[in-house]
């Protein structure tokens, strides 16, 4: 059975320990949803291999032999968990459901978004799952929004009981993300991710967010808690840097790449940051020396102007 692979869902995504490659796994990816929560892994064996992963996440496989796939060799960045359940077992008509979705694709313009799909037939015939790889969450909403009627014929197939999805995105090394240099701000970050957001998002009574910017000279990302406000679904940030001469990395390396990762308590989102023009922050300023009134003293010391930034949303978290 070359083409069986399984998949297991687990609430840990850190701390697995490093175990002998087993016989027969010939692949082993690994993607986390986007609010942080949940693991898919998905694994493809020449033999059963259930047991092997129960032991290494704790969570009971479900098996699927791959039906049909297509791609145009990207790197996904996001994937999305397709499911379609059937009112019993019947792996030929879970297959034509799946061609019925290949002939209505055929006769449309594809997304520029959409980068593959791997559709599988449950072993027990019951189910499909599409392992759908796009450029980001953002595309695969586009692609929702804009699809054709002829679509119906997919929502209508006989037998279809159910169906839904979920967003994920590869899981990369946590120490990809440099720490931070400052050790109390290092700490504050570890508990805030290792905690789900559930720990870190108040400290010292005041709002706090996590922002991941990418190195402007190392081309790495890296991490640092803010204090924030908000202006309706944007988050705010005062690069204030204590009110010293020099604007604060987090804020020099937004500057250079505006695309930024942040996490609100347990949502993660992306986001595009930019600094509030002059008019934009004399009316947002109010909300930020409120929340913390120490910026409006470092604004004073300072010989700069301190930059309000302002973070919209770009790909909506999974919880949001």
């Amino acid at each position: 059975m070359p083409d069986l692979f399984f998949t297991t869902e687990s609430n840990a995504a850190d701390g697995w320990a490093p175990v002998p490659w087993p016989e027969g796994l010939v692949s082993f990816e690994v993607y986390e949803s986007l609010d942080a929560t949940t693991v898919l892994t998905y694994s493809r064996w020449t033999t059963d291999g259930s047991a092997f992963l129960t032991g290494l996440t704790g969570a009971v496989p479900t098996g699927y032999h791959l039906h049909r796939e297509d791609t145009d060799g990207r790197a996904p960045g996001c994937v999305v968990a397709v499911e379609a359940e059937f009112d019993g077992p019947d792996p030929d008509r879970v297959r034509r459901w799946i061609d019925t979705v290949f002939e209505v694709m055929a006769g449309e313009k594809p997304h520029p978004g959409g980068i593959s799909g791997r559709f599988h037939v449950s072993l027990d015939g019951t189910r499909m799952l599409n392992l759908a790889g796009w450029t980001g969450a953002e595309a695969h909403e586009e692609a929702i929004a804009d699809r054709n009627p002829a679509w119906q014929r997919v929502y209508d197939f006989p037998g279809v009981e159910s169906g839904g999805f979920r967003r994920y995105a590869p899981i990369r090394p946590r120490a990809d993300i440099e720490p931070s240099p400052t050790g109390w701000v290092a700490a504050h970050v570890a508990g805030y991710v290792e905690s789900g957001g559930r720990k870190g998002h108040t400290f010292q009574g005041r709002p706090a967010l996590l922002l991941t910017t990418t190195g402007r000279k190392s081309g790495r990302p890296r991490r640092t808690a803010l204090f924030y406000g908000t202006d309706g679904p944007r988050h705010l940030l005062v690069a204030s840097n204590g009110g010293s001469p020099t604007h604060p990395a987090w804020y020099l390396n937004l500057t250079a790449d505006p695309d930024v990762t942040v996490q609100v308590g347990p949502d993660v989102f992306t986001a595009r940051a930019r600094t509030a023009t002059p008019e934009e922050k004399r009316a947002l300023w109010p909300t930020m020396t409120e929340m913390f009134p120490l910026y409006a003293t470092y604004e004073t010391k300072s010989p700069r102007d301190l930059p309000l930034v302002i973070l919209d949303r770009t790909v909506p978290g999974w919880g949001s």
